[in-house]
């Protein structure tokens, strides 16, 4: 018969050596020297990172406060804080991996990011994330969005097959308005200015299969607008910006929304633009 009283010694010492080692480990990760190559790493494609603090976190780790990101074309990203560690699984077969822990604008975005040399996968979920404070989403897109946003997605993009793409995303915007901005039309040879609008909860659920986005869901239905996508796909190529978006979207703006001040460029644009799209309801 095994005796286990034998053992025991021996198995309290490796586990306090092995807690030794661990906390040990963490102590002396090299946060500062992780927080100057984030910067060279960044500075390398495009961006200005900065990082008031820098200290351990996880087992392998970096926890990085006050934090801030900028592009070459003024877009700015502040985070409160950032945690990141290397997961280990994934990188003793041969993937990079990284799990994290931001929180921005108000609200928090948790995930992790695995990569190899073909795939690239992106698993998160966003909490309480408040758009009115997202001046970045502001300066790419040009419209001053409001609303709280809420989801999760998991995607795997194949940079060398993009129809071996797969993943799916959830997300919803609630209490969605649009506070003003500026439209850029190249073909109406400038940008048009946009009024308010309430959007109302705002919904996006879509499945990534065979090299495509399927929109199983795009709809809001505000005071002002209501807007619902039927059959919505987006044709995945290696620069997202060559891709293609098939399906039909109709949109409806109510009497009260054309009512308002500074409505009377938009209606002539939108109707010049959409006059054979328009329906028997008003809808286009």
């Amino acid at each position: 018969m095994l005796d286990l009283k034998r053992y025991r010694k021996p198995a309290a010492f490796a586990v306090l050596f092995l807690a030794a080692f661990v906390f040990s480990l963490r102590q002396t990760f090299p946060a500062e020297a992780v927080r100057s190559r984030l910067m060279v790493e960044a500075a390398a494609q495009g961006w200005s990172v900065k990082a008031a603090d820098a200290g351990p976190a996880g087992l392998i780790g970096v926890r990085l406060g006050g934090l801030s990101a900028e592009s070459r074309d003024g877009v700015r990203v502040p985070v409160e804080e950032l945690r990141a560690s290397i997961r280990i699984l994934p990188l003793l077969l041969g993937r990079r991996g990284i799990d994290f822990d931001a929180r921005l604008y108000g609200g928090r975005v948790r995930g992790m990011v695995e990569e190899t040399r073909s795939t690239r996968r992106l698993a998160a979920t966003v909490a309480g994330l408040n758009l009115a404070q997202a001046g970045a989403v502001q300066k790419l897109t040009g419209l001053d969005l409001a609303g709280t946003l809420g989801g999760a997605l998991d995607v795997t993009l194949d940079s060398r097959e993009p129809t071996r793409s797969t993943g799916n995303l959830d997300f919803r915007l609630e209490k969605g308005a649009l506070r003003g901005g500026q439209l850029h039309l190249a073909a109406f040879g400038g940008a048009l200015t946009l009024p308010r609008a309430e959007l109302g909860p705002v919904v996006a659920r879509a499945t990534v299969k065979d090299g495509r986005v399927s929109f199983e869901a795009l709809e809001t239905k505000g005071s002002d607008l209501e807007l619902a996508s039927e059959g919505l796909t987006v044709t995945l190529q290696p620069r997202l910006a060559y891709s293609q978006v098939f399906g039909k979207a109709r949109l409806r703006l109510s009497d009260a929304f054309w009512q308002k001040s500074g409505t009377s460029t938009l209606r002539g644009v939108t109707e010049a633009a959409l006059a054979q799209a328009r329906g028997q309801d008003g809808s286009y």
